[in-house]
């Protein structure tokens, strides 16, 4: 009895050391490539003034943003620059506030959003997916809740420095075709909940193993990425369509000296509330997966 408990107390402390370090304070930079469709048009494309169109630029087959996220427990901010401009993400938590910064052909807007706006967006994605379900099941058809497989894998890879662990992640869409993706994440540590909580105010901040704002974006609708016990590190992923997103982790700061004053709000831009965006007073990019 005395061998059977020294070997279950034995498994249990191996079980504790093989789980990540959770971490609330970290600097990561990530160099994201997507390649575009040669037929791709984003929304409001077509109106003579956006990318695609008739505006007078037209969108390029590849883009490439380079993106520095900072994690505390109070603040997240995530920096992005690509050829169309530099936008960040500051998440407040404290002020319950999140703003979204864009500075693109020599104009500085943005807008605003609080926690309780996120939660009506959150309301009103619930409602719009319960009415597909309602209206599928009235045709007969059965709604899947696609919840991901996560399957591991001792295979390794060097990235930035770090030994990776695969996983691979198994969807299976509505019309039942299965879908995989593979994720090279680092199994030492994941951002804390607190530091990466979502906010659906900012196109997504949070989520992802500890990846926020832009990233969320750039994730190219992976979804299981946040049930990962590490930090993911490199993806591709490519649609049927042609749509190709390749994610690198460049560099991992973890527990850094970060100055508060790193998230202040900086003078200049004409700041709106989300809802002003929505309406048609914004122009926002989203990259579809179909």
């Amino acid at each position: 009895m005395k061998k059977i408990l020294a070997l279950a107390a034995f498994l249990g402390i191996g079980s504790a050391i093989a789980q990540p370090k959770v971490v609330e304070i970290a600097i990561v930079k990530v160099k994201t490539e997507v390649t575009f469709p040669e037929n791709f048009t984003p929304p409001g494309g077509g109106d003579g003034g956006g990318p695609g169109g008739g505006g007078g630029f037209s969108m390029p087959r590849d883009l490439e943003t380079n993106t520095t996220m900072t994690y505390t427990p109070n603040f997240m901010k995530t920096e992005s620059m690509s050829d169309f401009g530099h936008n960040t993400v500051i998440v407040d938590r404290v002020n319950k506030k999140t703003t979204t910064l864009i500075e693109a052909m020599g104009r500085k807007t943005g807008f605003y959003s609080t926690d309780a706006d996120a939660e009506a967006q959150r309301a009103r994605q619930d409602s719009i997916r319960n009415a597909r379900r309602d209206s599928l099941a009235a045709l007969g058809i059965s709604f899947r809740d696609n919840k991901p497989e996560l399957i591991y894998s001792d295979e390794t890879k060097k990235i930035s420095g770090y030994t990776c662990k695969k996983v691979t992640i198994k969807t299976t869409g509505q019309n039942g075709q299965v879908s995989e993706s593979v994720i090279w994440y680092n199994p030492d540590f994941k951002i804390s909940a607190k530091s990466s909580a979502p906010n659906a105010t900012a196109g997504g901040p949070g989520g992802g193993g500890g990846f926020g704002g832009g990233m969320n974006m750039m994730m190219g609708g992976i979804q299981g990425l946040n049930q990962i016990e590490g930090f993911p590190m490199e993806y591709e992923v490519t649609r049927g369509n042609g749509f190709k997103v390749h994610m690198t982790v460049q560099k991992v700061q973890l527990e850094p000296s970060v100055d508060e004053k790193e998230f202040e709000i900086p003078k200049g831009y004409d700041l709106k509330p989300q809802s002003a965006m929505e309406n048609g007073g914004g122009f926002r990019m989203i990259f579809r997966n179909n």
